[in-house]
Order: structure tokens, then sequence, then C-alpha cells
């Protein structure tokens, strides 16, 4: 694979990545190049777009009472498969991978907002999920701001 996509061989170098390179799991775990979409449950295939990660990722799927949007639209919102600079193979660093979506967090007149708001200066304090707020961030069977 790596003789045509260099630019993947390099990923795969990044510091969170899957471990393709050390051998213990191979590009067709997840892709199929001769048939199709390339990508394993995509295309017209019945399976979900999540399906080829759910292969492997079972907890992060589901089904949950109360899905996050973003694992409902697909994991490569937030993950990037191939390797990232990120921990868990995030897209963006810290809360401003939430605010990529959340961007109304932001705005001062948010009732989220402020001293007094749920999100009072928390944003210094970690990730939405490191800090101890929405730690179910794929998916929770009890709370529907992904508490727990």
């Amino acid at each position: 694979c790596f003789q045509c996509h260099t630019d993947k061989k390099a990923q795969f170098r990044l510091p969170h990545s899957h471990p393709v390179l050390s051998g213990k799991m191979s590009c067709s775990d997840c892709h199929d190049p001769h048939k199709g979409s390339a990508i394993k449950g995509g295309g017209t295939q019945l399976h979900g777009r999540n399906e080829t990660c759910a292969q492997c990722h079972r907890a992060q799927s589901g089904p949950f009472v109360f899905a996050h949007d973003a694992v409902k639209e697909g994991c490569t919102v937030c993950h990037d498969p191939h390797g990232s600079l990120n921990q868990k193979m995030l897209t963006q660093r810290n809360a401003t991978l939430c605010l990529k979506c959340h961007s109304d967090l932001l705005t001062p007149s948010s009732p989220q907002m402020g001293p007094s708001g749920a999100h009072g200066g928390r944003f210094a304090q970690g990730t939405c999920w490191s800090a101890g707020c929405h730690e179910a961030i794929h998916g929770s069977q009890v709370n529907s701001s992904l508490r727990y």
C-alpha cells in the first residue's frame, strides 16, 4: 500500500496512530482495495458508516440511549484513523475539537458561558471530557449531556 500511499505511511509515523507499521494490524483490516469503496462498510454496503471502526472499538460504538451526534456522523469527525499529533488520534486538540461543532459556547451572551454558567472558566482545566464534565463522550445510557 505504501508504495503509492506515501502520505499515509508518514501519518502512521505520528505519535498517535494505529499499529500498522509495527505489524499488529494491516491496511486491509479497514480497507478493501479490490472491490467497491476502498473503506469496508462504506459506499453502497449495508453496514453503517462506523462499522469498520466498531469491529475493534465496540464500547465506543454503542448503542446508546443518548448518542453524541458526532458518533452518528462518523468516527472520522473527531478521529484521524491514520494518525495524529493528538492523543486518541483526535483531529484537534483540547476543547478546540468540541468547539468545532459547539461554537455556541464561545459567544459572550451564551447562558453556558461566564462565571455563573456551566462552563465558566473550565476550558482552562482541560478538555470537555478530561475536566470531568462530559466524560461519556461517545454516548450515555442515562444522561443527555453525556455526563456519565
